[in-house]
């Protein structure tokens, strides 16, 4: 009977402590994607925390692709001072907190940086801990307009110099057009240049002879006659 009282009062002191303590749920939340025209990007995380209000610290951790430990970007503890912070981890973030959310902002980041971003968030005191992990946002950087404005010139240049070898080839056969045209003609043009300067030299030859070439006498026997010298131009 001594017994059965002392486990009586027993379970009437367990029932006390648990109705006392309550049960303790958190609950992370994120937008599902984030589109950035910029480098800054700005990630939410907002946190519900049921069944006690006393929590004092925090610890955010913000993950990349999955929750590992190699994957962390960002993580810091905050308490309820709201004091912002700033970190620079593999990314460098700065994060706001406020009353059940901290906004977390990343600096520098570019188009190879879209991915998942998980968010978890740990009550670390007072005891006892719990944690949550959100869904994830898939963030994407459009790209940089200046910075594929070069690439998009380097694929111009194959065009320029593709119109550059037609012009050459153009040329080329122009060229080879007027040697093989000019090689066929060669002959009758060297045939009529050749007699062409003959017929010159007679000419000269014959004006020589009649104009300057002094008259001659020749004793026939009977009489002197006169005329032009024999002879060769």
């Amino acid at each position: 009977m001594k017994n059965l009282c002392h486990l009586a009062t027993l379970l009437v002191c367990l029932q006390t402590v648990l109705l006392k303590v309550p049960a303790l749920a958190m609950k992370v939340t994120q937008p599902i994607k984030i589109i950035a025209e910029r480098n800054n990007v700005t990630l939410k995380c907002v946190y519900n925390i049921t069944g006690d209000g006393k929590a004092q610290v925090f610890r955010v951790t913000v993950y990349k692709s999955n929750e590992e430990k190699n994957s962390e970007v960002c993580a810091a503890s905050f308490n309820n001072s709201m004091k912002p912070f700033e970190k620079r981890d593999v990314l460098h973030c700065i994060g706001q907190p406020r009353r059940n959310s901290i906004s977390i902002q990343f600096i520098g980041m570019n188009m190879s940086h879209s991915d998942w971003y998980f968010c978890k968030v740990e009550k670390m005191f007072p005891l006892p801990y719990t944690q949550a992990t959100g869904n994830g946002t898939w963030i994407f950087i459009k790209p940089d307009v200046e910075a594929l404005s070069v690439p998009s010139e380097k694929k111009r240049c194959p065009q320029v110099t593709e119109a550059a070898l037609i012009i050459l080839a153009l040329a080329s056969l122009f060229l080879l057009y007027s040697i093989v045209v000019t090689y066929l003609h060669w002959p009758v043009g060297a045939t009529v240049c050749i007699f062409g300067m003959k017929e010159a030299v007679d000419m000269k030859c014959e004006l020589i002879h009649n104009s300057y070439e002094p008259a001659i006498a020749t004793w026939t026997g009977q009489r002197w006659e006169t005329g032009p010298r024999q002879g060769k131009c």
